[in-house]
């Protein structure tokens, strides 16, 4: 028998927190379960599950709609009677999560995809210790927190990084190389270093920039950014470009759907994401998970979760964040010594574990037992 489930979030960007969404939904819906998209109208998330057929309701999820958000939500919890609700963003779950109260829902999930610390309030422990009665994370980093702070036991919180979907086949490295090439006007034999995902500060793109100008001269390599951002924010990298004068040898794609045969084209991808006033951010990155099953070489920031997955030596190489030398030095040893057993031992780990059928079987089996075995729920405030 299907699971009816409503997954909400506040967030109206399409990036890897929305990606994991409606991955996660298409995957639930092949295995014959129900889905429910709770976002605001007119995001990428809400049109794209729309066009896929899941059921959408809109919720801006801001302060100016918190009482209609939440009585809205209590109007379609009653109506659509789901099996489990799981929220995703700040706004979303402080307003889903109380409108679920006495609602008979059986399991309430709080996913946190991002690492930023949560600070022990009356507020969040209420949110995370009675509202919800699971709680998903992304990396290990954010889990171990989550229990320090807020006492979470830890048969009711999981780490379950965002599952990628493999692409039904892969382009040879040296042709995605020449085609690279080609879409800059650069000669095909052109080589090439880069970054795919985001394009902001919190991501770490001018220290890559500026760890890049240090190498130039002793590489063929072009920089190649694979990604969208701020206008404000890209037009600080081009002029960093210039000022580095690397202007000629970086080089900007803009948003791209299909990324795949990008990771084939690089030598090397590198993510140099920064704690944010002492605090790290990221999550287990999607981005460094494809281009691991590209068998892409990675080089990546010690933040957040990036080492749950790039284990130093292993299946990749890390660098003390925003140590501009020590990333330098690590590109140096990927492109000059090669990375043949790292990319394999990689490749096998996305393939074993961070697949969306990974990810969806770890998911479900939480449902299945806990849904199961609902005497096992926390104790939930007066319904």
């Amino acid at each position: 028998m299907g699971i009816k489930i409503i997954h909400t979030t506040c967030h109206t960007q399409f990036g890897g927190l929305e990606k994991r969404i409606f991955n996660e939904a298409c995957w639930m819906a092949q295995k014959g379960h129900e889905i429910i998209i709770v976002a605001p109208r007119n995001t990428p998330l809400y049109d794209k599950s729309k066009a896929k057929g899941f059921l959408t309701h809109d919720a801006a999820f801001k302060r100016t709609s918190l009482a209609r958000d939440f009585f809205s939500l209590r109007a379609l919890f009653k109506k659509a009677k789901p099996q489990v609700l799981n929220t995703h963003g700040n706004e979303d779950s402080k307003i889903a999560l109380s409108a679920a109260v006495g609602m008979g829902i059986p399991l309430r999930i709080l996913s946190r995809h991002i690492s930023a610390h949560v600070g022990l309030s009356l507020h969040n422990t209420l949110l995370y210790n009675r509202l919800c009665d699971y709680v998903f994370t992304t990396a290990d980093y954010t889990t171990r927190r989550l229990i320090q702070t807020l006492g979470i036991p830890k048969e009711r919180i999981q780490t379950l990084s965002s599952g990628i979907i493999p692409p039904k086949g892969l382009i040879e490295k040296d042709q995605a190389r020449e085609n690279l090439a080609g879409e800059f006007g650069l000669d095909p034999r052109t080589r090439f270093v880069g970054f795919v995902g985001r394009v902001s500060h919190d991501k770490g793109v001018d220290l890559i920039l500026r760890a890049f100008h240090r190498v130039a001269s002793q590489i063929p390599h072009h920089l190649a950014v694979i990604g969208t951002g701020t206008g404000e924010y890209l037009e600080t990298l081009r002029t960093l470009a210039r000022d580095l004068d690397i202007e000629s040898r970086v080089h900007f794609t803009g948003f791209r759907e299909e990324v795949w045969p990008y990771y084939r084209a690089l030598d090397c991808k590198m993510l140099a994401s920064r704690d944010i006033n002492g605090i790290p951010f990221e999550g287990i990155p999607q981005s460094v998970l494809e281009a691991m099953y590209t068998r892409c070489p990675v080089i990546g920031s010690m933040s957040g979760g990036i080492p749950d997955i790039i284990r130093h030596g292993d299946t990749g190489l890390l660098f003390r964040a925003d140590d501009e030398a020590d990333l330098v030095e690590k590109l140096l040893q990927t492109l000059d010594e090669g990375a043949a057993d790292r990319v394999e031992k990689a490749f096998r780990m996305v393939n074993t574990h961070h697949t969306i059928d990974a990810m969806g079987n770890k998911i479900l089996a939480v449902y299945q037992d806990f849904l199961g075995h609902p005497e096992s729920t926390f104790h939930r405030p007066s319904e």
